[in-house]
């Protein structure tokens, strides 16, 4: 009897330890994908973050331009994050749009504003976007005009 009911605390002792071990290991697996999960934007979050800036893609009208120079603006000043910051130019960058570093500074009224004035709203304009290589993110749109 004395030897079955030790069989019976050693069997409980090691049924409670891989209680425990899985309730670790339980634990320890959310919080690590809570954590990578807070890193990184899902495939639809960057796509809805981008669809802001695609919307302009193509060849709009001048008066739409500006308007996208003010959501470039406003977005600008609400980035949390120097990695989503998002740059103008009126330059071509179709050579080299998947590999558009994002601004380190914000870019802000004082750059976009004499661009926008430069925007005429009777003339036609090229939209690219620029993502980032790494995040995917739109860091730079070009506003060329069309000749």
């Amino acid at each position: 009897m004395e030897n079955a009911s030790k069989a019976l605390i050693i069997a409980g002792a090691i049924l409670l330890a891989i209680a425990i071990i899985g309730v670790g290991m339980f634990v320890f697996s959310n919080v690590q994908e809570t954590i990578t999960g807070a890193a990184d934007m899902s495939q639809q979050e960057i796509a809805a973050y981008n669809q802001t800036f695609k919307a302009y893609e193509g060849n709009i009208r001048g008066s739409r331009a500006k308007i996208l120079c003010e959501t470039v603006l406003n977005h600008n000043l609400s980035a949390v994050d120097a990695s989503q910051n998002v740059s103008i130019v009126t330059t071509d960058i179709s050579g080299d749009v998947n590999n558009c570093p994002p601004p380190s500074e914000p870019i802000g009224a004082d750059v976009i504003n004499p661009i926008k004035n430069d925007l005429q709203s009777g003339k036609t304009y090229t939209v690219t976007c620029g993502y980032d290589k790494n995040s995917g993110l739109v860091t730079t749109v070009s506003i060329v005009e069309v000749k």
